[in-house]
């Protein structure tokens, strides 16, 4: 799917999950050369680092947003992460824009993708979670 989706940028990140004993994995991603960081939880039982890159189009997607995630291992071993924007109603959005931004929720915003951390089942369904982006000040 990342070949029929087309994004303007490329930036190179690390990526670091740890999952505890309940299933839920904390994820950590910070934008090499930036000041931006994310932070979020997943279903997922993978533990570990890498390194990959996030594809985008609007810096604004980067910086105080937030997303619900849905994360695949592919049969290569890649982890693919798909961050589609979770919009809120806000009295003040056109009903409009309103329509228009749930339209277009089912494409992701931003793409994730690298090579999946060593620590994790052999066979791993896809997942779901959330994540918020921030600037580290």
């Amino acid at each position: 799917m990342l070949d029929e989706l087309e994004f303007q940028y490329a930036s190179e990140c690390d990526f670091e999950t740890h999952c505890s004993p309940f299933g839920l994995s904390g994820i950590f991603l910070k934008l090499r050369g930036t000041n931006l960081i994310g932070i979020g939880s997943t279903m997922g039982l993978i533990t570990g680092t890498t390194e990959g890159h996030i594809y985008y189009n609007d810096k604004l997607d980067l910086a105080n947003q937030k997303y619900k995630l849905f994360v695949v291992v592919t049969e290569d071993g890649n982890l693919r992460i798909d961050f589609t924007k979770i919009h809120s109603q806000k009295k003040d959005v056109a009903e409009t824009d309103l329509k228009k931004a749930v339209a277009d929720s089912d494409l992701p915003s931003v793409v994730f993708m690298g090579k999946c951390p060593e620590g994790r089942p052999d066979n791993i369904e896809p997942f779901i979670g959330i994540f918020s982006f921030e600037k580290d000040e």
